[in-house]
């Protein structure tokens, strides 16, 4: 009977040794994972765009089940040759970067850059980046046309269909950018921008015009194998009796082909890393909820000890009164009015959450406080003319430390959850990129209906592996601090 028992003592103890790593593991995993993104650069994803396509899979989900779906490609086009086209007064000046076009003579001249490489499926966006400074010393007209050049596709022509009407478009060349315009002598211009194809308002400016529906990324411009350039045309006239020139800067023209594929989880709706948002949400997890526990626990631990030394008197009831009134109080519907009026500041949250938590553990302080307060050592102190301060120090508050951890690892899943609730039904900080944001953005933006699972698996997947290692860790401890859980199971 002996050796049963201690087997069975032996096999209690090790499941709640397992609990407790496991719990240990999981919580000091995704404190790692929120300290990496401080010092990754991670700060926010909130105002970030295009990382990738929209709703773009995860990377090893395309790896499966098909390898060739579109990776993101991002270059900057630069290595610029000058066609002169006639004009034997132009040359290229070229440094930090930068390549200046100085044109003498009224003509036009063409730049075209390096090549890249595109070994993909045809992705469905891309966004360019460019820009141009004019400067000109005497009155000038110039007209400037940026377009992108696919050499595979070159020459061919794309038959594209719509109620019932066929159109032939040219393949191959598709332009981004037209500036036609006039400078007075000593004048300047700059057009710096980014844009993101497809953008309906192009087809219009093409020649010819193409219908607005036509994605020039997916059908003019990609397919695997292609090389994608840039070239630049350049047409320049004198207004007055002299010509002075034109000189024309022009900056890398940057290029990036959205993938429809990407990273670890994907993307959301706006092309953002879910990854980035997902690890940005573990620093917030990490800060809010064990701070707000740890504060939480600092004011339960203080008001229950100090209730429980004077537990029968006056000042006991009266805080045994307002703990029992705030334990009372719903939390969300609380958090709810009080951002409606205050605004959806993470402050007022965190301290409406930290206002509401503290009295149930505070209760529990109580009622240990009470029962140490009576233990013939510390009633023999009284006796011996110890002060309260003295035995709340001494005796009574290095007797609650354990229930303080127990109180901390217990109210971290509560906190949490509390924050992902108001986040997600759209009264949390819009500048705060947790979990709760994400779900919100995810149900708002119809992951469901779109089937980006990812998405949503995401939060979801952090929220509950997080809380779980706390509830783990919760439940290890109580089996230690209360041995008739232990002998029950």
């Amino acid at each position: 009977m002996i050796t049963m028992s201690v087997e069975r003592e032996r096999r209690r103890g090790y499941r709640g040794g397992v609990k407790l790593y496991l719990g240990l593991l999981i919580v000091i995993f995704y404190a790692a994972l929120g300290t990496y993104s401080m010092f990754a650069g991670y700060r926010t994803s909130v105002g970030l765009e295009w990382e990738a396509d929209a709703l773009a899979q995860p990377a090893w989900v395309a790896l499966l089940l098909d390898p060739e779906i579109p990776r993101t490609v991002e270059a900057s086009l630069s290595g610029w040759q000058l066609f002169q086209g006639g004009l034997e007064r132009s040359r290229l000046i070229e440094g930090n970067g930068i390549v200046s076009i100085v044109i003498q003579t009224p003509g036009s001249v063409s730049l075209v850059s390096e090549y890249i490489d595109y070994p993909y499926k045809p992705a469905r966006s891309m966004v360019i980046t460019y820009g141009f400074k004019v400067f000109s010393e005497g009155s000038a007209k110039y007209r400037i046309q940026l377009y992108l050049v696919s050499d595979k596709l070159l020459g061919r022509e794309k038959v594209v269909e719509q109620g019932g009407v066929r159109e032939k478009i040219k393949a191959g060349i598709y332009m981004v950018f037209r500036a036609d315009d006039t400078l007075p002598s000593g004048g300047n211009r700059s057009f710096v921008s980014s844009i993101r194809l497809p953008y309906p308002y192009l087809n219009r400016i093409q020649d010819p015009p193409i219908p607005i529906f036509v994605n020039p990324v997916s059908e003019l411009l990609l397919e695997p194998g292609t090389r994608l350039r840039a070239m630049i045309n350049i047409s320049y006239e004198c207004l007055g009796d002299s010509c002075r020139g034109v000189t024309i800067q022009v900056e890398p023209v940057g290029i990036k082909i959205l993938g429809r594929a990407h990273g670890l989880m994907g993307t959301d709706s706006r092309g953002i890393d879910i990854w980035r948002q997902f690890i940005e949400g573990a620093r917030v997890a990490n800060f809010f909820g064990l701070t707000a526990s740890l504060l939480t626990v600092g004011i339960a631990v203080t008001i229950g000890s100090i209730a429980g030394l004077r537990a029968g008197r006056f000042s006991d009831q009266v805080i045994t009164l307002l703990t029992d009134m705030i334990f009372f109080i719903p939390a969300v519907p609380l958090i709810m009015i009080t951002v409606a009026l205050l605004g959806r500041s993470m402050p007022v949250i965190y301290g409406i959450i930290v206002l509401v938590s503290w009295p149930g553990l505070a209760r529990l302080v109580r009622s240990w406080a009470i029962t140490i307060r009576s233990e013939p050592y510390v009633e023999s102190a009284v006796a011996l003319g110890a002060g309260k301060l003295w035995i709340l120090r001494r005796h009574i508050m290095p007797r609650l430390a354990p229930l303080a951890i127990y109180g901390l690892v217990s109210l971290v899943p509560g906190v949490i959850a509390t924050e992902i609730l108001i986040q997600f039904i759209g009264f949390g900080d819009p500048n705060i990129p947790s979990w709760g944001r994400m779900l919100n953005e995810a149900y708002n933006e119809g992951a469901l209906v779109n089937g980006a699972w990812w998405w949503l698996f995401a939060p979801i997947a952090g929220i509950t592996s997080y809380m779980a290692g706390f509830v783990l860790i919760g439940m290890a401890l109580e089996e230690r601090l209360n041995p008739k859980l232990l002998i029950s199971r």
